[in-house]
């Protein structure tokens, strides 16, 4: 159980002024939807911006299917049936494809991404990954690397992984995969994230 090490490692973060630290959950049915309301409260009390993720088929395991996948507009249901209507934050972004909403009457953010319902979740999407082989991934939900590596090896100039960067940017596709049985090649932790 690694629960007080995550709680440390939290408040480590915050004790060394990280700013706007966001906590991610995976929305799983029958696993954690109980605790939708206490992970709330965790964030406020710490000035975290807590994000609910869909579950993406992004694990070599058989975890995606109906009995355990919970669609963002379910917790949502949830989240408002005991907080109000959410307040969506239109103006407010970070770093790739969230939509956030203002908790009534606090003063507290909350995200959802939706990488399996959302028809338009790649639109905002400006991730890449770098895997822990030092191959550069445009989209999670697809196949395509490309290795830094052999640049990085041989010498590259700035300007020269500046345009290997763009070039892979280039090739980010409009769509990932997800929904279409898509099966990973390597574990998440493996692809960074």
């Amino acid at each position: 159980d690694f629960h007080e090490q995550v709680l440390r490692g939290i408040d480590a973060a915050i004790a060394a002024g990280f700013e706007q630290i966001k906590l991610n959950t995976v929305l799983m049915r029958d696993r954690n939807q109980d605790q939708l309301i206490p992970l709330i409260e965790f964030a406020a009390q710490r000035d975290l911006i807590l994000r609910f993720i869909e579950m993406m088929p992004v694990s070599t395991t058989e975890v995606l299917d109906d009995n355990n996948f919970m669609p963002i507009h379910e917790a949502k249901r949830m989240i408002e049936s005991h907080y109000g209507r959410l307040i969506p934050e239109t103006e407010f972004r970070t770093n790739g494809p969230a939509t956030y909403y203002q908790i009534p009457e606090r003063c507290q953010r909350i995200g959802f991404i939706g990488a399996m319902t959302n028809l338009h979740f790649c639109e905002s999407c400006n991730k890449l990954r770098l895997t822990c082989d030092g191959k550069l991934r445009p989209c999670l939900g697809s196949y395509l690397e490309f290795d830094i590596m052999k640049p990085l090896r041989a010498g590259a100039s700035d300007q020269e992984l500046k345009q290997f960067f763009l070039d892979v940017v280039d090739r980010k596709p409009e769509q990932h995969d997800f929904r279409n049985n898509y099966q990973p090649n390597r574990k998440m932790i493996a692809i960074g994230g």
